[in-house]
């Protein structure tokens, strides 16, 4: 092989190279994206008069569906429905969460690793049984929620999503059939997540 050739077959090897760095630099985190998994989740609320719950960290599992999309590879904003079935000592009830929030990502081209943060509000609601009357009874409220996951990109439109989200907030509102009261002083409540499943990104990820 000739100096020549060699020099050909290099800055060939070098235009190859640059084109897929640029394949990859318009494939980003823009857009829609979809995701489902499972969740497992735990929850601590204060007991009260009004409402009256255990105070012991009690855990279940369940599913989350995500909804999002991200104005840049950078932010976005994501909608997060996740249930679960409690195991309890008095009997299991659901816990529910709907999140709102934005989401700020660390995309880099080169990497099948997207890790990133977020920051919003909840709904929080539980559900169980009146065992005298048999009808669903909701305690529910609003709080505040910060997450931090990571995606990793196994192929451009898929990725696993594994996050884990902590909630703060208060229930006030009790709901028995379709009777609804908001009591004055409600109960703090803090619960847990760690979400795992599968993001879809239509437009391409990373």
């Amino acid at each position: 092989m000739t100096v020549r050739s060699m020099f050909a077959i290099s800055i060939f090897a070098l235009a190859a190279g640059a084109t897929d760095v640029a394949a990859q630099a318009r494939s980003t985190t823009s857009g829609f994206h979809l995701g489902a998994g499972l969740n497992f989740s735990s929850i601590k609320v204060d007991s009260d008069e009004e409402i009256a719950i255990e105070s012991e960290r009690e855990s279940g599992a369940g599913i989350n569906l995500t909804a999002g999309y991200n104005f840049t590879p950078q932010f976005g904003v994501v909608l997060n429905i996740a249930g679960a079935n409690i195991s309890s000592e008095g009997g299991d009830y659901g816990l529910g969460h709907a999140d709102l929030t934005g989401r700020f990502s660390i995309a880099n081209p080169a990497s099948p690793l997207v890790p990133y943060l977020e920051l919003g509000v909840s709904s929080i609601a539980l559900v169980d049984e009146d065992d005298d009357t048999g009808e669903d009874v909701t305690v529910s409220g609003t709080g505040f929620t910060g997450a931090a996951g990571l995606n990793y990109f196994f192929s451009p439109k898929l990725a696993l999503d594994a996050n884990l989200r902590f909630s703060m907030g208060e229930l006030d509102t009790i709901k028995v059939g379709g009777n609804s009261q908001t009591v004055d002083d409600g109960v703090d409540v803090s619960t847990a997540r760690l979400n795992i499943g599968i993001s879809w990104f239509p437009g391409g990820g990373r």
